[in-house]
């Protein structure tokens, strides 16, 4: 079985590509496996836990090395990782698609353990992104958006050097000409991916319960049964008073010329088409202010890790 990897930011539009990908007979998937994420992070030790992840990574990293006899510590892992990808898949699968949005933190780790695997880079307009994560996670307030930080600005970055790093081994799919120009991109995968039979088995959106799973889509996965374009400008409706199109530019503008390229927007012109987005009647700038304010300081003060339920229960000092 070959996996193969997703590389996105949340809110990409990865669920419809995975239901693109999963109408060919020979791919399996779930929704998001995510387990990668706390089997790699145990050798990196980015976490804290209550048994002490700093003592645990020493540990785990000096026994890795004692692993003298038979494959070492990464091919023991990965095989362990395709174990648990057949094990979810039908047997007549070639390819288990993994799309679990937060392996931008570790995409260096994956190509290391899967070589031979396939790695598809997912690029959306950051401004899509931020709307969708906006509205679908935070109740379109400001005040909760420090759980996104990584999200927003440390992804795109990521992802951005990581596919200048990989282009050779990989492919890049961006949502709007997914969604736009939706046969080429299926045909640009079936050739990648070296499918069998026709790449139009690809077209159109996969209904499997998959995407129904408590870890998937928890909107686009109930509402849309077909592939659109609405969700392109639905942005503009959020983005809809002077602070929210001030602190958009400025996250924008952050992001800087090397995520445009790869994200395929432009700076400029996306400056511009926010300038001309209409003030709503409906402003909300106090609520908005208070809301920017607050999670800023909670980013800035770590204060998130206090107001965990973990931490309560826990030792002062550890959380999970």
């Amino acid at each position: 079985m070959t996996p193969v990897f997703i590389f996105s930011l949340p809110r990409t539009g990865s669920t419809l590509l995975q239901r693109i990908l999963s109408n060919h007979p020979d791919v399996a998937t779930t929704a998001e496996p995510w387990v990668l994420l706390p089997l790699i992070d145990m050798k990196k030790g980015d976490s804290l836990s209550k048994f002490s992840s700093e003592t645990s990574t020493k540990a785990i990293n000096n026994f890795s090395k004692k692993v003298e006899s038979g494959p070492n510590y990464n091919e023991l892992l990965a095989n362990f990782v395709l174990s648990l990808y057949k094990g979810a898949a039908t047997n007549s699968a070639l390819y288990f698609v993994d799309k679990t949005p937060r392996y931008y933190y570790i995409i260096d780790e994956i190509i290391e353990l899967f070589p031979k695997a396939k790695f598809i880079f997912l690029f959306r307009n950051p401004v899509q992104v931020f709307s969708s994560i906006l509205t679908t996670w935070n109740n379109n307030s400001f005040s909760k958006l420090y759980r996104n930080k990584d999200d927003l600005l440390l992804g795109p970055v990521l992802l951005s050097q990581a596919y200048d790093k990989y282009k050779n081994i990989s492919i890049s799919i961006d949502y709007q000409e997914l969604v736009t120009n939706n046969e080429a991109c299926c045909k640009k995968l079936h050739d990648y991916l070296g499918l069998s039979g026709d790449w139009q088995q690809l077209v159109g959106l996969n209904d499997n319960t998959f995407a129904l799973d408590e870890m998937g889509d928890p909107t686009g996965q109930y509402k849309y049964k077909n592939i659109t374009c609405e969700p392109l400008q639905k942005w503009h409706e959020i983005f809809n008073n002077k602070l929210r199109k001030w602190y958009l530019k400025k996250y924008i503008k952050s992001l800087g010329e090397n995520v445009a390229r790869s994200h395929h927007y432009s700076i400029t012109s996306l400056l511009e088409e926010i300038d001309n987005i209409p003030d709503s009647a409906n402003n909300s700038l106090i609520s908005d202010s208070l809301g920017l304010i607050y999670q800023s300081l909670v980013y800035k003060y770590k204060l998130n890790i206090m107001f965990s339920s973990k931490v309560r229960k826990n030792k002062p000092g550890y959380y999970d």
